[in-house]
């Protein structure tokens, strides 16, 4: 009689236990079924983090075309947004915690990893010690809940994912684009010992400002991310360069520097210290990335930053020194630097016809720097219009000397390159170039200011009131660099240039290019006849160039074929022994 009861009341369904008006009495049954088809996914795992059991939902999340759980690792099964590195250079896995973990589900390759929130806490019954239990909850992009969450703005502490999602994408622009980026690994040493001292509540507290205050420090386009209870990552696209880099990494450093007071409890004191490692360099994905930047961590003094590639250190801390010595020469430009000028010549009559300043930095250990090397670095620093001002009044300071003793090249033009920079009215000290040049010379009808065509066409129009009364002056204004840059016409007809000087870059590409470059060089020279505007080429530096400089009609040039650069004393004797063009 009891079998024949037991056999009636065993259903084999949740329908069939509703049907039978008997689910109440069995919750063993009912358990399973609903532990079975919810929609969370669970399973437990063993004390060697293999799976002993998983429920339905979990297993066709993760095997959607078919497949058993049973045996897998943990880690096999989900993995943690962002890996980070442990101590002995392995990818650390999820952690059994009560908290909530960022993570990816993935098991069959057919599949798409997919988003999830995971916890997995002791699970003790009976003998089963060290056995656990994991709930997944799926956060599919296609969810309501996904769809409900926050998404961060650029430079708050972003989710995992969001991280990792924008470091795919930061890859693709850096390919794109030909530049590099960046991860930083921040990392809070020292909180251990705020757990020790003052709890794990005071310990989060501290992470959690510390996360908000890089979070601040850092740009609106970088991201950030909490790798773990101590450890921040951060992604850096523009500027990825070592220099600036090692700038945002100081910033960083001294936005962690000052102590913690937190409201009732003592003060947090905390030692910093950042890993960086950059991309394709150190790098070719997401995980290699962000443990090679934890490499760097390891190998970095408190307080300090390291680069995960050490000949990229010392280069960074070369590039600092260059930096540092340039930046003293530039608060005495009397000592470090000198002035050669290259003459310019008219290749009908053969006869120097001007002239052009050039700076030369002579540096203590490397000798004699050109300016291509240490002007972008000066642009940097903005200490650019200093250096050409320093030019200017030396350049006024020669020609009257050659003045004064009757010497011919005191009736010559000179050319000085300047920065656009120098047109900003509160460059420097203050004084706007106009009144800087007429309280210097009161003829200036000998002096000619190139400025680079890009930088002219971006701002000469909002400078044209200060370029006329400049001109006014007498002063030439010479557009320089064409060729290097798309030409702006109409800027150009309506502002007051003289001069048009075809770039090096052009000139020495005319013996090699194809015909059509040939057409286009030969209608921006016809173009620069048009407007009336004297052109001169840079760079000749070889008889075929000089060919093809006469072939386009281009009669002004300059360059080592005819006449190096030489300094004040130098070209006086060049001067007196040749003074025409060599060349045939």
């Amino acid at each position: 009689m009891a079998t024949e009861q037991n056999s009636t009341a065993s259903p084999s369904s949740i329908v069939q236990a509703l049907g039978q008006g008997n689910v109440a009495q069995h919750p063993v049954l009912v358990a399973g079924l609903v532990l079975d088809h919810m929609p969370v996914g669970m399973a437990l795992v063993d004390a060697g983090d293999r799976l002993l059991w998983a429920n339905d939902a979990l297993i066709n999340l993760a095997c959607p075309s078919g497949g058993e759980l049973g045996g897998r690792r943990l880690n096999e099964l989900l993995r943690p947004v962002v890996h980070v590195v442990s101590e002995d250079d392995h990818l650390q896995g999820l952690e059994v915690s009560e908290e909530w973990q960022q993570a990816w589900l993935s098991v069959d390759d057919s599949s798409k990893p997919r988003p999830g929130l995971v916890s997995c806490v002791p699970f003790h019954q009976g003998r089963d010690v060290g056995i656990c239990l994991l709930t997944f909850v799926d956060l599919d992009g296609e969810t309501e809940l996904l769809q409900e969450l926050p998404v961060p703005e650029a430079g708050s502490l972003a989710s995992a994912w969001v991280f990792e999602d924008r470091l795919n994408h930061a890859f693709e622009r850096a390919d794109r684009l030909g530049q590099s980026l960046a991860v930083m690994v921040v990392e809070l040493s020292g909180l251990a010992r705020v757990v020790a001292q003052q709890g794990a509540e005071m310990a989060s507290r501290v992470s959690r400002r510390a996360g908000r205050r890089l979070a601040s420090t850092l740009r609106r386009d970088d991201s950030l991310v909490q790798l773990d209870g101590h450890r921040f990552g951060v992604l850096v696209e523009l500027p990825a360069t070592p220099e600036g880099l090692s700038v945002v990494a100081e910033r960083c450093l001294e936005a962690l520097e000052p102590p913690f007071m937190l409201a009732g409890q003592a003060t947090a004191l905390i030692e910093p210290r950042i890993g960086i490692a950059m991309y394709p360099e150190d790098g070719e994905d997401a995980v290699q990335l962000v443990a090679n930047a934890e490499r760097a961590l390891e190998a970095t003094a408190l307080g300090t930053h390291g680069f995960f590639d050490g000949s990229l250190q010392r280069l960074t801390e070369e590039r600092q020194a260059f930096r540092h010595s340039l930046q003293e020469a530039l608060m005495e430009p009397d000592r470090h630097f000198r002035l050669v000028y290259q003459p310019q010549l008219d290749l009908d009559s053969g006869e120097c016809c001007g002239l052009e300043a050039l700076v030369r930095w002579n540096h203590p250990q490397h000798g004699e720097i050109e300016p291509r090397v240490f002007v972008g670095m000066a642009e940097e620093m903005y200490l650019i219009d200093r250096l050409d001002r320093w030019v200017v009044q030396t350049v006024v300071e020669q020609r009257r000397r050659w003045c004064g003793r009757g010497h011919p090249l005191g009736d010559g033009q000179v050319a000085i390159n300047i920065h656009p920079r120098m047109l900003d009215q509160n460059a420097f000290d203050g004084r706007p170039l106009d009144v800087f040049l007429r309280q210097l010379d009161d003829s200036l009808d000998w002096l000619t200011l190139e400025i680079n065509g890009g930088g002219l066409f971006e701002d000469g129009e909002r400078h044209s009131h200060l370029l006329r009364r400049i001109t006014a002056l007498g002063v030439h204004v010479a557009i320089d660099g064409l060729g290097n840059s798309p030409v702006d016409l109409l800027t150009l007809a309506i502002l007051p240039v003289s001069v048009g000087k075809v770039a090096p870059e052009t000139i020495q590409s005319l013996s090699l290019a194809p015909s059509s470059v040939r057409q286009s060089v030969a209608a921006l020279v016809q173009c620069l006849q048009t407007l009336k505007l004297e052109s001169v080429a840079v760079g000749v530096e070889t008889t075929e160039q000089l060919e093809a400089v006469r072939e386009l009609g281009l009669t002004r040039v300059q360059g080592n074929l005819m006449a190096e650069a030489l300094d004040a004393e130098a070209l006086e004797s060049w001067f007196a022994r040749q003074g025409r063009l060599a060349i045939a």
